[in-house]
């Protein structure tokens, strides 16, 4: 190499090169003296890096996600080493400061920039399905998912157990259940390691009060789960089955408890997949199925291969128990939500413009956030569909814009109806606590209040409606999110056009019909007047 060359050499190639050169002297240094050592340390690296990747691949998803900023920030860094070397102690200070700044704006700006394209793109390759009428509802659940958790957590654990978040799930002979699993407690960490996942609590969703008794539990034996800690840990272990392409692309989300077709319990992992190059965005990625301890997950195949068996998107229509179910992570689910704010161009969520922008309703700490689970007869036969009502952007507008369905079985489709478009004037649900007091203003409010209203479709009187369905819960905790629906729940009628409520007597909840003929009886003198 001439002398020419090695001044044309900047400090950045001798910083690394003398870097490498210390290195590579230390480790031949260090084999040469401690062979037994060498190899020590090199199985133990390489162990760390097979069994640890499932803890570590979160750090490579995010670096996969955010490359294009992470660059940024180095590019940045770079500049900043350039202006820095031979300036005065000022000088200095003076770049230093505006390298802070910029980083201070990259972090504030960059995440939200990165998110806003996203959204763009997402919205313009979905595929939108726009529909004419609202489908009709069934299979309504009485109690809210908060309080089937609450109650969970209040009657049906021992003191060193605890419960995995509930579902609502189709079951066996079309019935629709909660389903949850038991395991040990996050508070007794040695059993979160030695113990396995035990027990599963079916409860029925159209049950007024819930029932924990033998008759809704199974006894089954998971080696895997959302409860355990190291290689026992679901998430971990799905990790641990991802190839090259999924580990920088996929991550584990929601867990859910189904039968399958021989009537045996599975774990069900739905994955998320983060979809494009320079913007990714998340999208249904398929499931990951662990079943019950046997042979084939033994000890060392969950350290080293992790466990369970993947079935893409494509292949989830033809498996029956999964057909129909609700698998979609909730992340992709509000993420495909957020995009509608794009509706009317690219401009439109932009800050002091909003035109025709939109919210997802921020509901009350107590509630479940939207959206809801429900059965939709879209399509024929009905399944289970993620609700959206979504509402103007301004919070103290909440009037009924756009509601979405998006098929709990991953269905590629997203279904929506403008209600903007069609000038229908839809109360959305944020406002219907508040009908809902106004109703019964003798009621004491202050330790019960209306939760998670979701839709309800009938036809009734020849013509398709919508109504709000609430249940009143009690405060039973000391978080807010601890509340209950009381042994036998009082529940509420919005009518979406009128706001008027109707209430369904404790006692005739099971009563086939009853809520349709009240509500025709209670409402047919205002749908009078529309004629």
């Amino acid at each position: 190499m001439s002398e020419e060359q090695e001044v044309q050499r900047s400090k950045w190639y001798w910083l690394f090169r003398n870097i490498w050169n210390k290195l590579k002297t230390f480790v031949k240094g260090f084999v040469s003296k401690r062979p037994f050592w060498t190899v020590v340390f090199g199985v133990a690296l390489i162990y760390l890096l097979i069994t640890a990747r499932g803890s570590y691949q979160p750090l490579m998803l995010f670096a996969r996600k955010y490359y294009l900023l992470l660059l940024v920030v180095m590019f940045f860094l770079g500049i900043y080493y350039q202006r820095l070397k031979n300036k005065e102690w000022k000088g200095k200070i003076l770049v230093t400061l505006i390298f802070g700044a910029s980083l201070i704006f990259l972090y504030w700006v960059g995440p939200k920039a990165y998110k806003y394209i996203a959204l763009y793109t997402h919205y313009h390759t979905i595929d939108k399905v726009l529909i004419n009428e609202l489908p009709s509802t069934d299979h309504e659940r009485i109690q809210p998912l908060n309080s089937i958790r609450t109650l969970i957590n209040q009657e049906a654990l021992s003191e060193t157990e605890d419960a995995t978040t509930p579902r609502f799930v189709r079951g066996e002979k079309g019935q629709y259940y909660f389903t949850a699993c038991k395991g040990p407690s996050a508070e007794y960490k040695v059993q979160q390691f030695t113990k396995d996942m035990y027990q599963v609590l079916e409860i029925p969703g159209d049950l007024p009060s819930p029932n924990f008794s033998s008759k809704f539990r199974t006894d089954v034996d998971f080696v895997t789960g959302e409860l355990l800690l190291f290689s026992k840990n679901s998430n971990i272990s799905v990790r641990k089955r991802f190839g090259l392409f999924e580990f920088f692309n996929y991550e584990p989300s929601d867990v859910i408890f189904l039968r399958d077709d021989d009537g045996e319990w599975v774990q069900v992992v739905s994955l998320v997949r983060w979809k494009g190059f320079l913007f990714p965005r998340p999208v249904f990625g398929g499931v990951m199925i662990q079943k019950q301890k046997n042979h084939n997950n033994g000890f060392l195949q969950r350290l080293f291969l992790g466990h369970g068996d993947y079935i893409s998107p494509e292949q989830i229509e033809s498996v029956e128990y999964l057909s129909g179910q609700n698998l979609l992570p909730n992340r992709v689910a509000r993420f495909t939500a957020e995009c509608f704010r794009f509706r009317h161009g690219f401009f439109a969520p932009m800050p002091f413009y909003h035109e025709g922008d939109i919210r997802i309703p921020q509901l009350p700490r107590d509630q479940s956030p939207m959206p809801f689970v429900l059965y939709a007869d879209l399509k024929k036969p009905g399944k289970l569909y993620n609700y959206f009502g979504l509402e103007p952007y301004q919070e103290q507008k909440k009037g009924l814009s756009l509601s979405l369905y998006l098929p709990g079985d991953g269905e590629e489709k997203v279904y929506f109806m403008d209600h903007d478009e069609s000038e229908q004037n839809y109360i959305g649900s944020s406002a219907i606590p508040a009908k809902i007091i106004e109703s019964k203003k003798n009621y004491d409010w202050s330790e019960n209040y209306p939760a998670e209203s979701r839709p309800y479709v009938r036809e009734i009187g020849g013509e398709k409606r919508l109504f709000w369905l609430s249940t009143i819960v009690t405060k039973a905790g000391k978080t807010e999110s601890e509340y209950i629906g009381g042994s036998v729940p009082e529940i509420t009628l919005t009518d979406a056009n009128y706001g008027t409520v109707v209430w369904i007597e404790q006692d005739s909840l099971m009563i086939d019909n009853y809520w349709e003929r009240k509500l025709k009886n209670t409402l047919t003198p205002y749908w009078k007047k529309e004629d």
